[in-house]
């Protein structure tokens, strides 16, 4: 005669094992283990879909939605342009100005951008070099027009003291 047990007893009895007054233990040892996803890397907070580096100024591309590449960058490019030597500017005969600053912009369906944020780091005249220098320069960007979807590009830019890199 063959005795069978119901499958919750047998769960019942393996928690009963631990001897009162013990705590009840892994069964796995603790281990050094690594172990690592082989797909995509996963993307840092400090890395860049684009930067344009000049001798006074950096501007990088954070993220862009509905602009082609070749298209944003172009921009990029164009705003690094104009900030180094607007900071050039401000800062002849003199060290140049040193800041930071952040731009998230919508772009409408007619190409324009249609609205922006700024976030300036604070310092001494950051303020005045990201809206004249940046900011201003974002608003009169032309992108070309579509007729549906939402485009923007969040930017970050550095200036003063800057390599140029290229």
């Amino acid at each position: 005669m063959k005795l069978r047990l119901p499958p919750a007893l047998l769960l019942g009895s393996a928690f009963a094992c631990t001897p009162e007054g013990e705590a009840a233990r892994d069964a796995v040892p603790p281990s050094r283990d690594v172990v690592v996803s082989r797909g995509a890397p996963a993307r840092g907070a400090e890395t860049y879909d684009y930067v344009a580096r000049r001798p006074l100024a950096a501007v990088a591309l954070a993220e862009a939605r509905g602009i082609a590449p070749a298209v944003i960058q172009s921009a990029i490019d164009h705003l690094a342009d104009s900030l180094a030597s607007c900071v050039a500017e401000h800062g002849r005969g003199v060290a140049p100005p040193e800041g930071a600053a952040r731009i998230v912009a919508q772009v409408d369906p007619s190409g324009g951008v249609a609205a922006a944020t700024v976030r300036v780091d604070p310092g001494q005249g950051a303020a005045e070099i990201a809206l004249l220098c940046l900011a201003a320069p974002v608003k009169g960007l032309a992108f070309p027009p579509v007729d549906a979807g939402t485009r923007g590009f969040a930017i970050e830019a550095l200036w003063g003291h800057v390599h140029d890199s290229r």
